[in-house]
């Protein structure tokens, strides 16, 4: 910790970090949703306000292995990316064509969804273990 940090300062971060993991459960549970992305946002919180609760997260047996390789660049095995890809694109086309009705939006919906799966595409590609 820094030296400068206060009691303050930690308990912000670990609040943080702990709503950053209750969206990360919700986004692994709702499809439209990534929950990595939050889990990540939580470890950089628990960083700066508590490395217990960062320990706890990196081991946590459901997500704590893709942080590790994600802050590796390890990558994605192909099955993650396969359902990443799957569920990001259903659930975009769904968003575009049965809830928008204006249909700039219905275009950017789905030029977003396919730069996020070029984006997903070109991530390293991890060997299962």
């Amino acid at each position: 910790m820094h030296p400068f940090t206060t009691t303050l300062t930690r308990t912000f971060w670990m609040v943080l970090g702990f709503i950053f993991v209750a969206i990360g459960i919700i986004g692994y549970i709702t499809p439209m949703m990534p929950g990595l992305v939050f889990f990540l946002m939580a470890t950089y919180c628990f960083a700066k306000g508590s490395r217990k609760f960062l320990r706890l997260l990196i081991s946590n047996k459901y997500v704590g292995q893709q942080i590790i390789d994600f802050k590796r660049g390890k990558g994605m095995t192909m099955r993650t990316k396969i359902i990443a890809i799957i569920t990001m694109l259903v659930s975009m086309f769904i968003s575009a064509f049965f809830m928008v009705k204006i249909y700039w939006v219905k275009w950017a919906i789905c030029i977003t969804a396919m730069l996020v799966v070029v984006i997903i595409w070109k991530q390293k590609t991890k060997v299962e273990s």
